[in-house]
């Protein structure tokens, strides 16, 4: 037997350069996609990420949000990542995609390479390297934004195991640096993603199979290796440590936060008993495994009710999950004297998998496929090392071409499929109909199509896709406040109403339910249970902007200015001073006569978005009437520079210059610029009438 401690063939430039190759050809197509799904969220549309000013909130806030009650990951060092790449070049989603690209080639390279340094044979790591760079199931991982953190957990994950293997090289003696390097990569892996930490378990694997065969005898060599290593693997608890002691500081939890709960809606394993759980945790395990190697029917959703689950032992889905399960932990040891890559893989497969698999507790997703992302490396080299041994009765040169022939034919077919897969990931709309076409049976997914809809003004079909994901999902508050949305927008107030009423009842803290529902019964005309809705959703959410917000507006359209003024201090107070906070202020005191403080809350207001136009508008009605009309002038020249194409501004310069004969040639100087966004004669009636009376004047 080789020492298990001796060099090993090292991967090459050319093989490195042909994986990277094979790694980023089939998603360049995926590149020009659009910011999709959670991506908006995440990255997009993410205050926290938005200047380096704001970099510490990253630090100490979850990664959904500042709410504990979303508070399930902490995850600042991918958020990070993001965040450099917006105040570099903004929000350009070709360029996100480009580095996960070129993450996903170096994490191919270097799972090649560290396989080899282990001692595997060339030929099916090189095959297994090859494949992981092509197949489809990474399409989510890749191609979607938010799949980074995969990606670049798998790569640290990987490079912590080589340094392990680099500093233990040597008989009896720790190399220093790449030790550190080992426990730095794995300290910033598990700030990346939580599933990274499993790189303890993937180093003891490493030792048990390293120089290609598993150790003789096995449990004697590695409580060797235990005890001859015992203060180097005790430095890997380091980052074990420190991440849960992040956690328990930002998520007020180890785990989660407190305030958090995993909705049966993402996660229906969360609602089952524990041996159920992980039956249907097997099977879904196995499923991974098989969408990895034949990748149809593959959805960006899998939430309640798509998949089929067993809700008992006795039931053959279960007993099929199980049975799986215990036949891939008995081929990994019978496979491991004859075929130890295969072994391996196996084992590796497994593992990885573990902390994401909903075995050792449920956690926020029932199944998603950017979750097999490393895993699926295992899966590969151990298909690679049990097909091509099959060729071995065929002579070296006829073997070597058709082995090239069915990995050419293999990365063919995945590629294929994979340029196929990122056109999906185009926008949100082929994304969702892509979801439903797949999952018919998510809730989730009628979910998203039902709220693209409404976005685009297709009410009907909204609606028919938000009623099917209630009927599916009859405990899914946001679809019957959405819902609700849309019935209120055709004036169906009664239907509204109901869906807001619903949407409350199953989550009586739920912001969007409780002030849609106050907003659509003041619109349907019932003033009075509209106030009492408001009343009891701030007695239930004292501190809410929206609510506060709009009951002040509500307050003020009654003429009730008095009772609105409190309303709208205690609003600027819970939106940090947002600028719209602060015109609905000025508003209220106009309407109370104190212009003065008015103009100064107005004013306010554009200091904090200096392109707010109903600020400029407003500012400008006070200034005439105060008799200012060269600083209305300015005011409203200013938002149409702001604003050149919004009509109410254009209408608003024109009258003014038709009733102050002082800002005739001033309010002259700018018709070219209303002529070229509007038409000669100005398409919107509004602007055209105002220009005949500016003309007349």
């Amino acid at each position: 037997m080789r020492d298990a401690l001796a060099p090993r063939p090292r991967l090459g430039g050319r093989a490195a350069l042909l994986l990277a190759f094979v790694a980023v050809v089939p998603f360049l197509n995926g590149l020009n996609a659009d910011f999709t799904y959670d991506d908006k969220v995440i990255i997009r549309d993410n205050p926290r990420l938005a200047s380096p000013d704001r970099a510490g909130e990253i630090f100490t806030t979850h990664y959904f949000s500042n709410s504990l009650a979303a508070g399930t990951a902490y995850r600042p060092l991918v958020l990070l990542t993001y965040a450099v790449q917006r105040w570099a070049h903004g929000n350009r989603a070709i360029l996100f995609r480009a580095v996960n690209v070129a993450l996903h080639a170096a994490t191919t390279v270097l799972l090649a390479s560290w396989l080899l340094a282990l001692g595997f044979p060339r030929a099916p790591v090189l095959a297994a390297g090859a494949l992981f760079g092509a197949v489809t199931i990474h399409v989510e991982a890749v191609t979607g934004l938010v799949g980074r953190a995969e990606i670049l957990a798998a790569l640290l994950v990987l490079l912590s195991a080589d340094l392990w293997r680099r500093a233990t090289a040597a008989q009896g003696r720790l190399a220093p640096l790449p030790y550190a390097g080992c426990v730095l990569s794995f300290l910033a892996a598990v700030f990346v993603k939580e599933s990274a930490i499993v790189v303890p378990g993937v180093v003891l694997l490493a030792e048990a199979f390293r120089g290609g065969t598993v150790a003789t005898p096995f449990f004697r060599r590695m409580a060797a290796t235990l005890r001859a290593r015992a203060l180097p693997l005790a430095g890997l608890l380091v980052p074990v440590a420190a991440v849960f002691a992040a956690r328990r500081v930002v998520l007020k939890g180890f785990l989660f936060s407190k305030q958090a709960a995993i909705f049966d809606l993402d996660n229906p394993l969360v609602a089952f008993p524990p041996l159920v759980r992980i039956a249907d945790a097997s099977w879904l395990l196995l499923r991974y495994a098989a969408k990895t190697l034949v990748p149809v029917g593959l959805s960006a959703d899998h939430s309640a009710y798509a998949l089929p689950l067993a809700a008992r032992l006795s039931e053959p889905l279960a007993l099929a999950g199980l049975g799986g399960l215990l036949l891939l932990v008995a081929a990994a040891v019978l496979l491991a004297r004859p075929r130890p890559a295969a072994s391996f893989g196996i084992l590796f497969f497994l593992g990885t998998f573990f902390p994401a698999s909903n075995l050792p507790f449920a956690i926020g997703t029932v199944y998603a496929e950017r979750l097999a992302y490393l895993p699926s490396a295992g899966l590969l080299l151990a298909v690679t090392t049990i097909l091509t041994p099959r060729l071995r009765a065929v002579p070296r040169p006829t073997r070597i071409r058709w082995g090239a022939l069915a990995l050419a034919a293999a990365l063919l077919a995945y590629g294929t499929a994979t340029v196929l897969r990122n056109r999906v990931f185009a926008n949100d709309r082929s994304l969702y109909e892509d979801m439903v076409s797949k999952m018919p049976r998510s809730a989730k997914a009628r979910y998203n199509l039902g709220y693209d809809d409404q976005r685009r003004g297709d009410l009907t079909g909204a609606e028919a896709q938000l009623t099917e994901a209630t009927r599916i999902f009859p405990r899914y508050y946001d679809a019957w406040a959405v819902l609700g949305s849309v019935l209120s927008k055709e004036k169906r107030w009664d239907q509204a109403i109901a869906a807001y009423r619903r949407s409350v009842q199953l989550l009586p803290s739920y912001e969007n339910g409780r002030w849609g529902l106050a907003k659509t019964l003041e619109a349907a005309g019932r003033g009075g249970e509209a106030e009492k809705a408001f009343r009891e959703a701030l007695k239930a959410l004292p501190d809410s902007y929206p609510l506060l917000y709009h009951y002040a507006s509500f307050l003020d359209a009654a003429r009730r200015h008095a009772e609105a003024l409190p309303e709208w201090r205690k609003a600027l107070r819970a939106g940090k001073e947002a600028p719209l906070s602060y015109l609905g202020l000025a508003r209220c005191l106009a309407a109370l006569g104190r212009d003065g403080e008015a103009v100064e809350e107005a004013r306010q207001a554009l200091v904090r978005s200096p392109g707010l136009v109903s600020a400029r508008l407003f500012l400008a009605e006070r200034y005439e009437a105060d008799g200012k009309e060269l600083a209305a002038g300015g005011e409203l020249s200013r938002a149409l520079a702001s604003a050149p194409k919004d009509p109410a501004v254009a209408t608003a310069l024109l009258e003014l210059g038709a009733r102050q004969p002082r800002l005739k040639a001033r309010v002259a100087a700018r018709v070219p610029s209303i002529l070229r966004a509007f038409g000669d004669p100005p398409r919107e009636a509004a602007v055209a009438r105002a220009l005949a009376l500016f003309r007349g004047a």
